[in-house]
């Protein structure tokens, strides 16, 4: 019967959980926010509907050890050092910097040293989960603040595990001395071995595992590594998080790791759920009521600690200071970490009075205000930036000063893909170009080939007029970044009224704002990349390619001219295109070691056999116009065929057969 109780708790967390996620969701506020309300209105503060509220924190703890689990798999020494200016510098001074001003202002409040570092701890980590989330619907994640955001949560994810390690002796419960010494110890032993297992072990179970092809079996393996790797982190006198994150370490660097993660997150998912709903229950929503303006006071003080915190380093590091502030303003909520820390000081017997009710009714509200200050984050930048306008934006505006000044050129913002390809073309037809970037390593990789690069920020007037936007003739635009994109757009037609303004974008719902700012042309991602989809398929099928090129005209001329209302030179005229389908055109190139390669155009009988005719052949840099009757081709040359669409798919499928199904 308390097995069939239970499985009753379960139903009830589940299905009060559904629907109070379903109306966040609707509202946009992230779904861990929904499982701690659903805790707090489920659990003993509440309606107490729960019974077995132990049997929920036991799973809950497993909850606990697949998200570090989850951590370990994502965690890489290659992509930390990638990001080491950020991950490591920055991160670390944002980590210190929140600890240390957390734990005076807390000893100040309770005269006790060892509680007031570890709120420091609590507070100084950011909620990965949420933020991630928040940012990949605001397609942000690639953005530079985001990568700068990304940065700083891994560093802050990593700090989480020795945090775990120092807590019970703030408890005073922890050893000291040279059982300090030993536990350290003993963790650097366990770090030896699971090196050991990634290099001998773990890679040949994982591969004798996928071999069977049984991925119930693989599932099991996985699973069996982290909780048993957790098991023997605790039984050595150590956390099973720090285990969980060193089974994660060990498959990291496999090729089995997404895999991994693709098996586990749902597991994870549905676990973390009930660790979130376990914490709400631990809300006492009396003592919030009796004290809200206390609550309000730490929460706005968790913000007031938090963003500055996360925004020096980078004014420090003399990062652009518009995104450093975006940066600070995204990560200034609790992390799901600090509740994870929270349950490790609780078990170690720290005393912490009425300060825990305090964490963690400011906590949930912090989470829950995180979706609505990242939309607020590139405004309230801009204002605080007015008021300090003589704040260096540019670290490295004075290498530009080696680039001549020029007129008539091209201002290329962002060195990615784009960038680069943009600058290749321009210079090998010697069109004069300015390139903006704000990722320090590219700038590096932009000036050792030699560039005209200059690191700024794109959304600041001084930094433009800086590569002499005033003067140019062109700006492309590909922030990755729609809020970016706007900004850009609209100072740069303040700058250069007869600019011409290109950008690329992610959505094609961004056409229409940055064309009322001033962007002459808009490309957009998702709208090119469906057309290069549905001329692959047409491709695959033989559709002649004329007719592709006439569909492909048609989407971008309705499309386009639709959103923006000016002509895109894209699209072909009524005459031509109506030319183009009764001339029917296709190129189809002659496969090696088909029926075609070393044949001549008599011998395939291409104009009795389809009907239609070889208007020309091109064979590398050499061209054949009107080739004759006895002209042999020879796999890898281009033939031009004319004749209507039915015509032209036959010849495309006789050139295209194999020798074994040759003609006679």
């Amino acid at each position: 019967m308390e097995q069939v109780g239970f499985l009753g708790d379960l139903i009830i967390i589940f299905s009060w959980s559904v629907v109070v996620v379903y109306f966040f969701d609707r509202i946009k506020i992230p779904s861990m926010v929904g499982f701690l309300v659903s805790g707090v209105a489920l659990g003993p503060h509440g309606l107490s509907l729960i019974r077995d509220i132990r049997t929920v924190e036991q799973l809950a703890e497993i909850g606990v050890v697949l998200l570090l689990f989850t951590v370990g798999l994502e965690f890489s020494m290659t992509k930390l050092f990638r990001m080491r200016d950020v991950a490591l510098k920055a991160g670390a001074a944002q980590v210190l910097l929140t600890v240390c001003v957390t734990a005076v202002i807390g000893w100040l409040i309770t005269g006790k040293t060892g509680p007031s570092i570890f709120v420091g701890f609590l507070v100084a980590l950011s909620s990965t989960a949420v933020v991630l989330k928040v940012l990949s619907n605001r397609a942000e994640i690639n953005s530079v603040h985001g990568q700068w955001i990304v940065g700083l949560l891994i560093f802050q994810d990593i700090c989480a595990v020795p945090m775990m390690l120092v807590t019970p002796m703030l408890a005073g419960r922890g050893p000291a001395g040279i059982g300090v010494l030993f536990l350290l110890l003993k963790a650097a032993l366990l770090l030896l071995l699971v090196v050991a297992a990634m290099e001998i072990a773990v890679p040949r179970i994982l591969f004798h595992t996928v071999n069977t092809r049984n991925r119930e079996l693989f599932i099991m393996v996985v699973l069996l590594l982290c909780l048993g790797t957790a098991w023997i982190t605790f039984e050595t006198g150590l956390s099973l998080a720090l285990g969980a994150f060193l089974a994660g370490m060990m498959i990291a660097d496999s090729e089995y790791s997404h895999q991994v993660i693709a098996e586990i997150l749902p597991f994870r998912d549905i676990f973390n759920s009930l660790f979130f709903v376990s914490v709400g229950m631990l809300l006492d929503t009396r003592y919030v009521l009796e004290n809200i303006p206390l609550v309000v006071a730490a929460t706005l003080g968790i913000f007031l600690i938090k963003a500055p915190s996360a925004a020096v380093p980078f004014f420090a590091f003399k990062y652009p200071a518009r995104l450093a502030v975006i940066t600070g303003i995204s990560l200034s909520q609790i992390g799901e970490f600090s509740f994870v820390l929270a349950g490790v000081g609780l078990k170690s017997g720290m005393e912490l009075g009425g300060l825990y009710q305090l964490f963690l009714a400011s906590s949930v509200i912090t989470m829950a205000a995180t979706p609505f200050m990242i939309a607020l984050a590139p405004k309230a930048a801009n204002g605080i930036l007015r008021h300090f306008s003589r704040v260096r934006t540019d670290r490295a505006l004075e290498d530009g000063e080696k680039y001549p000044p020029i007129r008539d050129h091209v201002v290329i913002v962002g060195y990615g893909l784009n960038g680069r390809r943009l600058a290749k073309v321009l210079k090998a037809t010697g069109i004069p170009y300015n390139i903006l970037e704000m990722n320090p390593a590219a700038v590096r990789d932009g000036i050792k080939s030699d560039e005209p690069i200059h690191f700024g920020d794109a959304t600041r007037e001084h930094v433009l007029t800086h590569v002499s936007l005033p003067l140019a003739r062109v700006l492309a635009v590909g922030a990755s970044d729609p809020t970016v994109e706007r900004r850009i757009v609209s100072v740069a037609r303040g700058i250069n009224p007869n600019l011409h303004i290109i950008v690329r974008t992610r959505y094609v719902r961004e056409i229409e704002p940055l064309t009322a700012l001033g962007a002459n042309e808009v490309i957009p991602e998702e709208f090119e990349t469906s057309i290069e989809i549905f001329a692959h398929v047409l491709q695959t099928y033989d559709v002649p390619y004329n007719v592709i090129m006439d569909e492909v005209g048609k989407a971008r001329h309705q499309h386009y001219g639709m959103l923006r209302g000016v002509p895109t030179g894209r699209a072909e005229s009524a005459f031509s295109a109506a030319l183009l389908n009764e001339l029917g055109m296709q190129t189809i190139e002659v496969p090696a070691g088909g029926a075609a390669d070393g044949n001549t155009i008599n011998g395939l009988n291409i104009r009795a056999e389809t009907g239609a005719t070889v208007l020309a052949v091109q064979r590398r840099s050499e061209f054949f116009a009107n080739p004759q009757a006895d002209f042999k081709l020879a796999g890898g040359d281009v033939a031009y065929i004319v004749g209507n669409p039915e015509q032209l798919k036959e010849a495309g499928r006789l050139i295209k057969k194999s020798r074994r199904t040759k003609t006679n």
